[in-house]
């Protein structure tokens, strides 16, 4: 089979692109793929080869900006916000066992951050714009960022990319700019990172490259490889076409917790005792 040149397999791509249409279904799909393949890079990666976890771990940008997408259309559309905010609550408490078990007990798991993301939105939607209570609720939103915030997965970080998603009206630049901030900021965290970073450190990871363990979490430092994923996922969702597409509302809260219960499951037989260091 003959090759396409550079230059003609670009503007293939790029034509593809621009007649892409996807559905919500499509999306949530895409984002429960990414999220199962990096997740397996966390919990399992002592049995994994390093040149694997790379580009699994660059997934792991997709998952969040997709379903906070998602957390944002469902408080727009849903017709009932305290039995949406009710859902989430559940089920985060029903992934929090199986998400402790995979992880440890440092955070509360992703979708403790979709359900204080609704509770900012829904505070903007009430106080700020509705009873012009700006005051009270930029005191709420910040208090909710600098405490809660804190202690979910994604921290405050993923409440404002919930928060950008609302507030940007132009369909075009809500679907890019708080991508675009998302991975600017992570970027920026990971410039610091390098600066701040103990010179002793460095020596000592380098005198023991051959540790697994030390390149992972020398890999997990520079999360600039996670925003990879994270400015991929921009022309998928400007491929959406606003449509629900197959029916499949409890798809994601079902498959969270079972594929993590899974996961640990099999770290547990093969004895890998070492846990993930997440950097969100």
């Amino acid at each position: 089979m003959r090759k396409l040149p550079k230059a003609q397999a670009y503007k293939l791509g790029l034509e593809i692109m621009r007649n892409l249409s996807l559905d919500a279904f499509t999306l949530r799909v895409i984002a429960i793929i990414s999220m199962t393949l990096s997740h397996i890079v966390l919990i399992l990666w002592e049995a994994l080869p390093m040149w694997l976890v790379i580009p699994l771990y660059a997934l792991r940008g997709i998952t969040f900006p997709v379903m906070a997408f998602f957390v944002t259309e469902g408080f727009k559309y849903t017709s009932n916000i305290k039995k949406y905010m009710l859902r989430l609550l559940i089920f985060g408490i029903i992934a929090q066992i199986p998400y402790m078990l995979a992880f440890g007990f440092g955070a509360l798991n992703i979708i403790f951050a979709f359900l204080l993301g609704l509770c900012c939105l829904a505070l903007y939607d009430r106080w700020y714009v509705k009873a012009q209570k700006r005051a009270r609720f930029v005191i709420v939103f910040i208090l909710i960022l600098l405490i809660p915030g804190f202690f979910v997965e994604g921290q405050f970080v993923g409440l404002l990319l919930i928060f950008l998603f609302y507030v940007i009206k132009d369909e075009r630049q809500r679907r890019t700019i708080p991508l675009a901030a998302f991975g600017g900021f992570v970027i920026l965290l990971t410039l610091i990172s390098f600066w701040t970073v103990n010179s002793d450190m460095i020596d000592t990871a380098t005198g023991i490259a051959a540790n697994s363990a030390m390149r992972l979490t020398m890999l997990m430092t520079q999360m600039n490889v996670f925003v990879v994923g994270t400015f991929l996922i921009i022309p998928f969702l400007l491929a959406y076409n606003g449509e629900r597409g197959r029916k499949a509302k409890y798809l994601f809260y079902a498959f969270y917790p079972a594929h993590l219960a899974i996961l640990a499951a099999i770290a547990f037989a093969l004895q890998l005792n070492d846990l993930p260091m997440l950097p969100f």
